[in-house]
């Protein structure tokens, strides 16, 4: 199951880039739990916890309001039980307003999955705190 789920992941990511926010909402349990708190000291604006699918669409609109467009890398997928850990790098993205290009620093997402639904995303600051989440190591 566990390449199951790292497949899930993975295809939602790359729906993600394409910019096809609505076809993961196929995938999102109706009452997911999007726990952005970790990401408080990087990202204050939209940290905290959004709870189903409209929680999760105003977090979304919230980040991707700010920016024209996003570029990212998957350094690793890891599948540790219905644990998926997501390790991105190199994320840069420009102003929507300004084109500014920012930078953000490696970090984790761990996506929890049951049933073929994620029920819980969870975003981590970098990547040893998203390993470490799931009982993995760098």
């Amino acid at each position: 199951m566990s390449q199951e789920n790292v497949e899930l992941v993975r295809g939602l990511i790359e729906d993600f880039r394409r910019r096809d926010h609505e076809q993961a909402f196929d995938f999102y349990d109706p009452e997911i739990e999007w726990d952005a708190t970790g990401i408080e000291e990087t990202i204050p604006d939209i940290a905290g916890v959004y709870r189903g699918h409209e929680g999760v669409r105003a977090f979304w609109r919230r980040w991707l309001s700010s920016w024209k467009d996003i570029e990212f890398e998957i350094e690793d997928l890891r599948g540790a039980g219905d644990d998926v850990v997501a390790l991105f790098s190199n994320q840069r993205q420009w102003g929507r307003h300004s084109g500014i290009a920012t930078e953000i620093p490696a970090y984790g997402m761990v996506f929890t999955i049951r049933g073929g639904k994620v029920v819980r995303w969870r975003q981590y600051p970098d990547h040893k705190s998203a390993l470490e989440a799931v009982g993995l190591s760098a």
